[in-house]
């Protein structure tokens, strides 16, 4: 069964016959992207060779600093496997993909007509932001019963406000209403982090307010790791579909970022990288001396990405019961059905109208 790979060591990644191999440094010593001026290797690939059968791998996420040449890229290229690197601050930085496998010109013009029309564009902005905020509510309610009085209290009023920004999402005019009424929900959510973290980790990670570029402290640094992870996942499905990750809905498109995948990630987010989080908070698995402060900012080092990436993999592959196919599917499944909702939308949305994934477990 082919699975995604997470390379957290230095060295080079190449070509052996017809299946892989990373070969290691010995001192796996690496000097940040930012200090380094000549763009070679940190250290030699002079140390243990880990070969891998080619026909298990589905993707390859680069941590380390990690050397390839052509002739790998033509190899994963005729493999079908994608690349994901992401710098020195554990941030998602390129993708390497081979040529598009699925592609579609009906699905693309019917992608890009529903941008440039501004009533259908809103129909699908609206169904993002809408299952987003009830699959935050799903994840707020489920503690709700399980904190003392006040703090359930406390937490059932927010659930409530945000609800009520969820009630405003049918009479948003537009995309900026629209994503104001998303802010507003979302600084309320977060906002409420404290009430289910508890008081033993919230007084390990104070956390009062999102801040990005540069993270600012542990939590906040935990939130822009994993979202950047679930980018990742989005974009990667979407890439087995003939949608053009660049054209979206919510998000407006622009240069130098696959947009569609924000529109989408919007929904997974609660369900894959907030509950990773608040598990591994609480069960201590990720602990304060798995940050470190760097550039003005606060930053994941190696060994918490590493216990953070095993913790999504494995909730990637947990699975429900799905209501419709009356089958178990898998959590990164949900993300693929996803995309070919949104495809059958697309080419025709009064058929089959889409609707964002609703948690119902």
């Amino acid at each position: 069964m082919k699975r995604p790979f997470y390379l957290f060591s230095s060295g080079r990644l190449r070509r052996q016959h017809n299946t892989l191999a990373l070969e290691k440094t010995i001192m796996d010593c690496r000097i940040p992207d930012e200090e380094d001026t000549e763009g070679l290797p940190s250290q030699p690939a002079d140390g243990q060779r880990l070969p891998f059968a080619v026909e298990s791998v589905e993707s390859l996420y680069l941590f380390g600093e990690i050397d390839i040449n052509t002739k790998l890229v033509t190899f994963l290229a005729q493999q079908g496997i994608p690349v994901f690197f992401f710098d020195y601050y554990g941030n998602y930085t390129a993708s390497l993909y081979p040529r598009q496998p699925v592609i579609s010109g009906r699905v693309r013009m019917a992608q890009a007509q529903h941008y440039l029309s501004p009533k259908k564009r809103l129909v699908l902005a609206k169904e993002f932001v809408d299952a987003a905020l009830f699959n935050i509510l799903r994840v707020m309610r489920y503690y709700v019963p399980r904190l003392p009085e006040p703090e359930a209290l406390a937490l059932q009023e927010s659930c409530e406000q945000i609800e009520g920004e969820r009630s405003r999402i049918p009479s948003c005019p537009d995309i900026p209403t629209l994503m104001s009424a998303e802010g507003r929900a979302r600084d309320c959510y977060y906002q409420s982090w404290q009430l289910m973290l508890g008081e033993a980790v919230a007084q390990k990670f104070p956390f009062d307010k999102r801040e990005r570029r540069p993270p600012s402290n542990p939590l906040n640094a935990l939130i822009s790791f994993g979202n950047s992870l679930c980018y990742s996942i989005v974009l990667r499905q979407i890439y087995r579909t003939a949608l053009d990750p660049t054209v979206s809905f919510l998000h407006e498109p622009g240069d130098r970022r696959f947009s569609l995948s924000l529109d989408l990630a919007e929904i997974f987010k609660p369900l894959l990288i907030d509950r990773a989080i608040f598990k591994l908070l609480k069960n201590g698995e990720i602990q304060p001396k798995h940050f470190e402060q760097r550039l003005g900012g606060c930053y994941l080092k190696e060994e918490g990405r590493k216990i953070f990436m095993a913790h999504l993999d494995q909730r990637l592959q947990k699975t429900v019961l799905h209501r419709q196919l009356n089958r178990h599917i898998s959590y990164e499944r949900l993300v693929r059905l996803e995309c070919h909702k949104l495809v059958r939308h697309l080419c025709d949305a009064k058929q089959d109208p889409y609707q964002g994934l609703h948690m119902w477990w």
